[in-house]
């Protein structure tokens, strides 16, 4: 009997081991699937802020410049881009293409508005497909060289139209004058 329990003994303590490597080996996979996901969910939410910031500075593009040459939009652009890399704007291109005075209850106030398509009371419909998608390309192809190629605004963080005079061009220098937009930094 004693051999009898020994080996019983023996055998629930292999089927036991067995059982813990095959719980500890699942544990591990687990672990691994569980790290696999958080590496997706992060390249995932990656691509979706570019998504984001892809079809804000576009909008910005679309509404400020579309009926400017590609060379004139793509200033509109790196302008854009430009304050995002200021200290004295926002982090993302969202928040500086859509940085305004708000009422109290969040609305952009008419007129006080970083670019004037956002608060100028017209609706901000994309009703022209064709302007859109160069609109698109263009802030894609901006967004890929800003910092590695030149800069057709030398550095501008301002820009108006060559029709109006903003009260603030005095305190900017006027770099370039692109199509009816003329550039400050």
């Amino acid at each position: 009997m004693k051999t009898i329990t020994k080996i019983g003994i023996v055998t629930n303590a292999v089927i036991a081991a067995a059982m813990l490597n095959i719980y500890c080996n699942k544990v591990s996979n687990d672990r691994l699937e569980l790290i696999q996901a958080e590496v997706i969910a992060q390249q995932v939410a990656t691509q979706m802020r570019k998504a984001s910031e892809l079809q804000c500075l576009a909008t910005n593009i679309y509404h400020e410049a579309r009926n400017e040459g590609l060379t004139g939009q793509r200033a509109v652009a790196w302008t854009t881009m430009n304050r995002v890399s200021s200290d004295a704007y926002p982090d993302t291109v969202c928040e500086v293409v859509y940085q305004a005075k708000l009422t109290d209850t969040g609305t952009p106030i008419k007129d006080l508005c970083q670019f004037s398509f956002y608060c100028d009371g017209k609706p901000d419909i994309i009703d022209d497909q064709g302007a859109w998608n160069v609109a698109l390309e263009i802030a894609d192809e901006v967004t890929n060289s800003y910092g590695k190629e030149t800069d057709p605004t030398n550095g501008a963080i301002m820009y108006h139209a060559e029709y109006v005079t903003p009260y603030w061009t005095d305190s900017y220098e006027k770099q370039v004058r692109i199509d009816t937009h003329i550039f400050y930094k």
